[in-house]
């Protein structure tokens, strides 16, 4: 893969709904229904505790000791709080996995971030045309600012991801999370129904993510 194919799709994956592909991938629907545990007091904007950021094929990830990940097995990242802070931290370290995971475990990485449907087959089918095999290019990777929870449930939420590309342009993106298999999973976008990022002029109304820890 090209410098500025991998930096598109990098791009691509953190700057909007839609991230590319997973192979072998099921088409059964999420389920949302979980048996996971939430405060019935939650604060959609409260950061998460015990920030620090670490190092993952180029990208910069967001791990809280406790609102997860608990577990990182190679590439694969999962057991978050079931709360709007570890709704958030799946989206981020979620959309960027699918983005940069490796040819050799992408698809593990895509069963355990993403929700089974339409937009993990279609996902699937476009990863499958592309390959990654190493780091993302010095320079190259958006940098992770801060998230905003919207319409928190404890079965279904939407986050907005704010980065600054490397440009310094500060962008949104949009994804949707589901709680299914005591986690949250990205339910990517089916095909056609994805939405464009929206240019920030600052972080207003965002949690701003930075290192505790």
């Amino acid at each position: 893969m090209t410098s500025t194919l991998r930096h598109r799709l990098l791009t691509a994956a953190i700057l909007s709904a839609t991230v590319l592909g997973v192979g072998a991938c099921s088409s059964d629907p999420a389920d949302d229904t979980g048996a996971g545990t939430t405060s019935t007091s939650v604060d959609p904007s409260a950061a998460p505790a015990d920030i620090s950021w670490n190092s993952w094929q180029g990208v910069n990830l967001p791990t809280s000791a406790v609102d997860g990940p608990t577990t990182v097995d190679g590439d694969v990242a999962a057991g978050y709080a079931h709360s709007p802070q570890g709704a958030a931290l799946a989206a981020i370290q979620g959309t960027l996995r699918l983005a940069m995971a490796p040819d050799t475990s992408w698809p593990a990485v895509a069963n355990s971030v993403a929700a089974p449907g339409e937009g993990r087959d279609s996902y699937a089918v476009n990863r499958a045309l592309v390959t990654v095999t190493g780091p993302a290019p010095a320079g190259s990777a958006p940098q992770v600012k801060g998230f905003r929870v919207q319409d928190y449930t404890p079965t279904r939420t939407v986050v907005n991801i704010a980065a600054a590309q490397p440009d310094t342009t500060l962008v949104a993106a949009t994804q949707t999370m589901v709680w299914s298999g005591e986690d949250w999973k990205i339910l990517l976008p089916a095909p056609g129904s994805e939405t464009a990022p929206q240019t920030l002029s600052d972080l207003s109304g965002y949690t701003v993510l930075e290192a505790t820890s």
